[in-house]
């Protein structure tokens, strides 16, 4: 169309066009054989190109660009991320190819097809030959569809001779035509009943190479609760007042779908932008806040584009990219394709949380200090991006001694109810302990005298308990394990070790869930009663040697008092002869004069039965341990005695 003349009152309008062949001219001018980026120009022209499509159908069968994450590790050990984008570059116009078909510029809309009503709908049909070439578009015809269940008819379609067949494409504006159906037969007509747009451009002799480009979205998804010509946001959002001043609102889908405007102003709730929407959104619509520039990506003739973005594990990116000519003049920005992607943290591969973790809970050698371990999982899908993990501890601390609170009358493995001997200052959600049986109190009756439970918690066993049995109230401890990126499945994770610092307690159970960027796992647990102590106990390590040289010989004090420098729970206590006595020598351990523990060294034995310290009172800080001597042989006495007193 060379012109457009208005006429008197603009009543009538007088349109001069032509026909153009590039056929008929000689492209003997001299330029460059190649165009932008070293890529054959062709017959690319010098117009701007219709806009780029994309490879993929989503979730709304809106047509985006493909996108594939991965990762590249540096040497130092940083994550770069990149992307590869997926697109559709058009076919181009053979010179050889078949002439532009003719099409009859009024399209009948009738009845029998599932358009729907209130929409434009603009066609376009192209020639083929037998070598598979494709034509130019031909002029484009435009339907209101204004019925329900509609469909449309193009008629006086007319082919030069050679002709075998056409492709048809629609659209909702000229520039973003789709084909809907492939190498017709040649006909004087064709219908459209609703048919299925296809991700396949029309040939266009414009294009020469894409630019994609990307930038970071500052505001997720939201829909709009809050809308007006001039407005856009949601009741329920928390921006900062004017933070997102001359930052980009676009609007992602619903009504007004693909509009931008620079923001002008916002509140906490309500983005203000200038100038106003071409299309007031509604209730349907959803906006994002994004960066005010473009970051250019990559430029790439053909699929795909592949570029680096930042690492910034969970944000989204949008991505558009913009069909080129020759001269690098680029389809407007306005109706090129917009993809939103969420980063996965340097192309971990997660796409869910975590699975619950396997794990063990031990002790040092050394004394004082829980190790969790063997951090594990029986599938590694969604465990690449695991950033930390989050451990529970429940325990008893030994150096407060026994518990007074005990149970008042016996309980069965299946009774959730328990009748305290006092009143318990357990509350819901606390966990205790019976024997070797974990229960979580969900509630508190009687006044404090009575606790309903769970039981049998953290794989505990539910088991009945006798009249007196003590009741611990445990106490628990949260701590937090950090784990490097990509680290589940490497050699070293085989070894890891995680030490926590946690003296003198005896350690019932243990909870364990793991973060990556999707979010938690489910917990997994394990129970620590299952064995002699009913837990594990940390300790303190180090030990006390009371050492009596010589021959023995009864005595209420036979070393100089130790002094006790720190509260310690005791591991167990043992004595030791250097030489074997006649008789059984018995000997007591006394702390601050009173009786702690007794030992015997059978007779002809150089070492006595181990005591326990599971049952033996913590040392307090500053106690005085002395020992004596009850008894020993009559013949041969023994001599040379040790007593270890182990922490």
């Amino acid at each position: 169309i060379l012109k457009i003349a208005p006429g008197i009152n603009n009543r009538i309008t007088t349109i001069t066009a032509q026909i153009h062949d590039d056929a008929w001219y000689a492209d003997s001018n001299g330029q460059s054989a190649t165009g932008i980026g070293g890529t054959p120009q062709g017959n690319s022209g010098i117009g701007a190109p219709r806009p780029l499509v994309g490879s993929v159908v989503d979730a709304n069968g809106d047509i985006e660009f493909g996108v594939t994450e991965t990762d590249t590790i540096a040497s130092d050990g940083t994550v770069t991320t990149n992307l590869s984008v997926s697109f559709v570059p058009p076919a181009t116009v053979a010179a050889a190819g078949p002439p532009i078909p003719l099409i009859n510029l009024a399209a009948q809309v009738g009845a029998g097809g599932t358009l729907v009503a209130g929409q434009t709908l603009y066609y376009a049909i192209s020639a083929l030959d037998g070598a598979g070439d494709e034509s130019a578009l031909s002029f484009v015809v435009t339907a209101q569809i204004t019925g329900a269940e509609s469909s449309v008819t193009l008629t006086g379609l007319s082919f030069a001779a050679g002709v075998s067949g056409f492709n048809v494409y629609r659209g909702a504006t000229p520039a973003e035509v789709l084909r809907i159906a492939t190498a017709q037969a040649v006909s004087a007509q064709f219908t459209d009943t609703g048919l299925t747009e296809q991700p396949i451009p029309p040939a266009d002799s414009n294009y020469d190479h894409a630019n994609f480009y990307w930038r970071m979205e500052l505001q997720s998804e939201e829909a709009a609760t809050v809308y007006s010509p001039t407005t856009v946001g949601n009741g329920t959002l928390q921006m900062p007042a004017n933070g997102y001043l001359g930052m980009t609102a676009r609007i992602t889908r619903g009504k007004g779908a693909g509009q931008e405007q620079t923001i002008a102003a916002n509140t906490a709730t309500t983005l203000t932008v200038a100038p106003a929407w071409t299309v007031t959104p509604d209730a349907t619509s959803f906006f994002v806040v994004a960066e005010a520039a473009w970051h250019f990506g990559a430029l790439a003739a053909s699929s795909p584009a592949d570029f680096e973005i930042p690492n910034q594990t969970g944000e989204v990116v949008e991505i558009t990219g913009r069909a080129a000519n020759a001269n690098n003049v680029e389809c407007p920005a306005a109706i090129s394709i917009v993809t939103r992607w969420q980063i996965g943290g340097g192309g971990s591969g997660d796409s869910a949380t975590p699975p619950a973790p396997s794990f063990a809970v031990g002790t040092s050698p050394l004394g004082g200090v829980v190790q969790l371990s063997a951090v594990s999982f029986g599938d590694l899908t969604n465990t690449h991006s695991i950033s930390a993990g989050t451990l529970t501890l429940y325990y008893w601390n030994e150096l407060t001694g026994q518990p007074t609170l005990a149970l008042a009358t016996a309980m069965s493995a299946t009774d959730q109810t328990l009748t305290l001997s006092a009143t318990g200052d357990a509350t819901a959600g606390t966990y205790i302990q019976l024997d070797g049986e974990v229960m979580q109190v969900t509630a508190i009756g009687t006044n404090g005298l009575s606790y309903t439970v769970t039981r049998g918690i953290d794989g505990s066993a539910a088991a009945a308990h006798a009249a007196q049995t003590l009741i611990y109230t445990l106490t628990s401890t949260t701590l937090i394990t950090p784990f490097p990126p990509q680290f589940f499945g490497t050699p070293y994770s085989g070894s890891w070790l995680f030490p926590i610092s946690l003296p003198d307690v005896r350690v019932a159970s243990a909870e364990l869930y793991v973060t990556n960027d999707w979010g938690n796992s489910p917990t997994g647990s394990i129970c620590l009663t299952n064995n002699d102590n009913n837990g594990l106990r940390t300790l303190s390590g180090g030990q006390y040697t009371i050492q009596v040289g010589g021959y023995l010989a009864i005595d209420q004090s036979a070393a100089p008092p130790l002094v006790v420098e720190a509260a310690h729970s005791v591991r167990d206590v043992f004595a030791v002869l250097g030489t074997a006595a006649d008789a059984p020598v018995s000997l007591q351990l006394n702390v601050n004069g009173g009786a702690y523990c007794a030992m015997s060294v059978p007779a002809g034995q150089l070492v006595s039965s181990t005591v326990s310290g599971l049952g033996l009172p913590a040392l307090a800080a500053q106690s005085q341990i002395t020992l004596s001597v009850l008894a020993v042989g009559q013949t041969y006495p023994g001599a040379d005695l040790t007593v270890l007193i182990r922490l």
